[in-house]
This record gives structure tokens, C-alpha cells and sequence, in this order.
């Protein structure tokens, strides 16, 4: 199938079905039989932290919602940005004010 976003244009992406998976990390030492901890992986990660983040729940045009579909899985963005930023642009297109450092709106 032709891609629909123009000549010279290529998707690089890569499908999670090609993705490798690392191989199993060994418990025992190859050589010697001495069996050694492995340490985890999620026991070094630290939880991220973000600006707090509230649910907004709604529904939107079948067709919006393909469509951010496809931009979030062409492009990698999650829907949660995709949204948090249109709305930004839209509100500072239309002049809503900004929320100030105590969480109320700045007039």
C-alpha cells in the first residue's frame, strides 16, 4: 500500500512484533556454576514524576477520535499530551487566562 503522507516520505517506525526482546539475563555464571543475584530492573527505577494530572472525562466525533488515534500511533504521542496541548493552544488562542501558583484562574 502507497503511504498517504507524500513522495519521499517513508515510515521508520518500528512494529512491536519487530521489536527484539533482550535476551534472558543468567542467574548461574556461565563458567563457573556459581549462582549470583540478579538485580531488577524495577527495583532501580524511581516513579516519574509529572506536573499533577486530574481525569477529563468526554466524548468526541467518531472521527476525532480516529484521528487522534492515528496521530498518537504515527507519532508516538500519548492522547493525554495530544489533548493537554490543544487545549492549551486553543485557550491561549481565545485569551483564557492562566492559572496562577495557587491553582485559581489569573485575571
Amino acid at each position: 500500500m502507497p503511504d498517504s503522507r507524500g513522495p519521499g516520505s517513508r515510515n521508520t517506525r518500528t512494529e512491536r512484533s519487530e521489536t527484539p526482546t533482550p535476551p534472558p539475563v543468567p542467574t548461574e555464571h556461565p563458567t563457573s556454576g556459581i549462582h549470583t543475584a540478579t538485580p531488577r530492573i524495577t527495583s532501580t527505577l524511581e516513579p516519574k514524576k509529572g506536573p499533577d494530572k486530574e481525569p477529563l472525562n468526554t466524548r468526541v466525533l467518531v472521527s476525532t477520535s480516529r484521528r487522534l488515534g492515528w496521530f498518537t500511533q504515527e507519532y508516538g504521542y500519548s492522547v493525554t499530551n495530544v489533548v493537554d496541548v490543544a487545549l492549551q493552544e486553543f485557550f491561549a488562542r481565545n485569551g483564557v487566562p492562566d492559572v496562577d501558583s495557587n491553582g485559581e484562574i489569573a485575571e
